[in-house]
């Protein structure tokens, strides 16, 4: 993965896999739980170099497997916004998938608070809205039930389940996440001045077009809906048409 860059401090929470100084437009990715970075390096190669797409890297995890995972949305939304203070003044707009959106909504909030700029649009993925939230008390299962979750949303190779030993280094970022995101829940009144854009599978088992629509509350500005065919990682079965909506979203 040529333009990677992994140094001390901020940078350990950003990856620029393909820089592109000439892109017209900057997007910021948000992993889900338990995801890294490299996920996206294919959504990152397909938009460069009209786009240039900046990910997010959590502790816990691939690189910064020796990093004590965070537990809290606040948390990691206070880490990542510092991080990403340097390309905020380009109006980026931010995706975020499943947890990942909720991230992406909190960091947006702090960039507000701080600038009085928001992002120029948040994607929400496969996310219930902010207040919108079901706590189903994953975290609190055993390993092998936990990891059985996870593998049921689609987008982990079912083979990691053979490799314990991997799975034992994965669990600790994994049950990380499942905190934060299980534990947040946000007032109805919370809200960013930028448009949303919902993108949510049409048979995701996690959000249904109610917990979609929620995300209305959560704005000042415009929000948009759109279905995909798919589940919770609906993008998988037709990765250059997501690419292509959005490509449209990024203008």
């Amino acid at each position: 993965m040529s333009g990677v860059a992994v140094a001390e401090g901020r940078d350990r929470w950003v990856r620029r896999f393909h820089p592109s100084p000439g892109a017209r437009r900057t997007l910021i990715c948000f992993p889900h739980a338990g995801g890294s970075a490299g996920y996206w390096f294919p959504l990152s190669e397909a938009l460069a170099p009209d786009v240039e797409v900046l990910v997010v890297q959590y502790p816990g995890r691939a690189d910064r497997l020796g990093e004590e995972a965070l537990t809290s949305i606040d948390e990691l939304a206070d880490e990542a916004h510092e991080a990403l203070r340097p390309w905020l003044t380009r109006r980026p707009v931010f995706f975020g998938h499943s947890m990942g959106a909720i991230v992406a909504f909190e960091v947006a909030r702090r960039m507000e608070r701080e600038t009085g700029r928001s992002p120029d649009r948040i994607v929400a993925s496969a996310a219930g809205a902010p207040s919108d939230r079901v706590d189903e008390g994953i975290r609190f299962l055993d390993d092998e039930a936990v990891l059985a979750a996870v593998l049921d949303l689609g987008g982990t190779d079912r083979a990691l389940a053979e490799e314990p030993e991997l799975v034992e280094l994965l669990l600790p970022a994994i049950r990380g996440d499942l905190e934060a995101v299980e534990s947040y829940l946000a007032g109805p009144e919370t809200v960013v001045a930028c448009p949303i854009t919902v993108f949510t599978g049409r048979t995701d088992p996690k959000v249904r077009p109610a917990h979609a629509d929620a995300w209305r509350r959560h704005t000042l500005a415009s929000c948009d809906i759109m279905m995909f065919a798919g589940d919770h990682f609906y993008f998988a079965a037709e990765p250059e048409l997501f690419a292509d909506r959005l490509r449209a979203v990024l203008g």
